[in-house]
C-alpha cells in the first residue's frame, strides 16, 4: 500500500446542494496504489468528505474509454458526484489493451473493490456498503465484476476478502459484443438527435463496426469477435446473470451512436427475467459518455426517460420520468448504500 499524494479541496465558499444542508462542503483526495499485477502500479482516486463520522458508504467509479484509453480522472468531478453528498468516491485505473485483454480489467475492478474492503478501518470506510458505477467500457467491466461468481477473474492480491458490492450503475456498456452491429442497425432510423444544449460538445467514438479485427470489442478479446465464441461469451454479463445478482441501475442515452441502447435493454432483460432487482432509464437526445460532463443536468437537463423497473421476483413496470442524469443516478446510490 502506498500513499502516493494527500490534496486537500477547500469549498467553504460553496452553497449547500438544497437536497440536504449538510452536504460537506469540502473533500480530501488522496491518491493509492491498490494493486501490482505484473509489476504495472495501479491507482485509485479517493475523495472523501471532510467532517463526517463514522464509516462511510463507496462508490468505485470506473471509466470509459473503449478499453484502451482513459483514465481514473476521465469522468464527472467527483467531488460534486458524489464526494459532497457524504460518500467516498474511489476512481480507479485498470489495465488497458494491448496489455489489459479481457479478463484483466475485470481482475483489476475486483481487486480494487477488495483493497477498499481491506483497508477499509484505514480510510474510514464501510466495508459492508460498496457500489460500482461503471460508463461505456467500464460500465461492461463493471457488471461483469458485478455478476461473475466469486473465484472468477478474482487476480491474485487481497484474496482474504471480498469482490462483492451492493449495487452498479451501468451506464451505455456494451453487453453482448456479437449482436452491436445488428442491434445498431436496427436502431439507425430511430436515432434520436443529440440534445441542442450538447450538440456543438457531443464527444465520444462514433458509429463503427464491432466486429472487425481493429474494433475496441476485438481488440480486449484479442482476435475478431466473430471467431472467438467463447471468449465472448465469457466477456458478456448476461452470462453471468442470476437472481442473487445486485441491484442494478442501466442508463442509456437515445443518441447513443457508438454502443446501441438494445445492449442495456439485453441485460435488462436478463437480469429481470432472472427476478433480480432492475431499473432501466433511456434518456432522450443524450449521446454516449454524458456521464463525463460535470455540467450536463445545468446545461441540458431535465431529461425525459423511458423507465422499466422490475423489482426483485416483481413484475416489470413501464412509466416515465423528467429529470437530470445524476439526480438519478444520486438517488440510485442514496437507496442502495444508506
Amino acid at each position: 500500500m502506498c500513499v502516493l499524494a494527500v490534496v486537500l479541496h477547500a469549498c467553504a465558499g460553496a452553497r449547500p446542494s438544497p437536497r440536504s444542508a449538510a452536504t460537506p462542503r469540502s473533500v480530501e483526495m488522496q491518491t493509492l496504489r491498490y494493486a501490482s499485477p505484473e509489476g504495472t502500479a495501479l491507482l485509485l482516486d479517493l475523495y472523501r468528505p471532510t467532517g463526517v463520522r463514522g464509516p462511510l458508504p463507496v462508490i468505485v467509479f470506473v471509466h470509459g474509454g473503449g478499453w484502451s484509453a482513459g483514465t481514473r480522472t476521465t469522468g464527472p468531478d467527483f467531488r460534486r458526484y458524489f464526494a459532497r453528498d457524504g460518500f467516498a468516491m474511489a476512481s480507479i485505473d485498470y489495465r488497458l489493451v494491448p496489455a489489459g485483454v479481457f479478463p484483466k480489467g475485470v481482475e483489476d475492478v475486483k481487486t480494487a473493490i477488495r483493497f477498499l474492503r481491506k483497508h477499509a478501518a484505514t480510510y474510514g470506510l464501510d466495508p459492508d456498503r460498496i457500489c460500482l458505477w461503471g460508463t461505456s467500457a467500464g460500465g461492461h467491466l463493471a457488471s461483469v465484476a458485478a455478476l461473475a461468481p466469486r473465484g472468477t477473474f478474482e487476480g491474485t492480491e487481497w484474496l482474504d476478502v471480498s469482490s462483492s458490492v451492493r449495487c452498479v450503475l451501468d451506464a451505455y456498456g456494451p453487453t453482448l459484443f456479437t449482436m452491436m452491429d445488428d442491434d445498431a442497425a436496427s436502431e439507425a432510423s430511430a436515432l434520436q438527435p443529440v440534445a441542442p444544449a450538447l450538440a456543438s460538445t457531443a464527444r465520444g467514438p462514433g458509429a463503427q463496426r464491432h466486429d472487425l479485427e481493429t474494433s475496441p470489442e476485438s481488440r480486449l478479446l484479442g482476435a475478431p469477435i466473430r471467431t472467438v465464441p467463447e471468449k465472448v461469451r465469457a466477456a458478456s454479463p448476461i452470462t453471468y446473470v442470476g437472481p442473487a445478482a445486485p441491484p442494478f441501475l442501466i442508463i442509456h442515452g437515445l443518441a447513443d451512436n457508438a454502443v446501441p441502447k438494445r445492449q442495456s435493454v439485453r441485460l435488462y432483460e436478463a437480469l429481470a427475467g432472472a427476478g433480480a432487482e432492475v431499473e432501466l432509464r433511456l434518456l432522450d437526445g443524450l449521446p454516449h459518455t454524458f456521464y463525463n460532463r460535470t455540467d450536463l443536468d445545468s446545461i441540458a437537463g431535465p431529461f425525459m426517460m423511458d423507465v422499466r423497473t422490475h423489482p426483485r421476483a416483481g413484475a416489470d413496470r413501464r412509466t416515465a420520468a423528467h429529470a437530470g442524469a445524476f439526480d438519478v443516478a444520486r438517488a440510485f446510490f442514496v437507496k442502495h448504500l444508506r
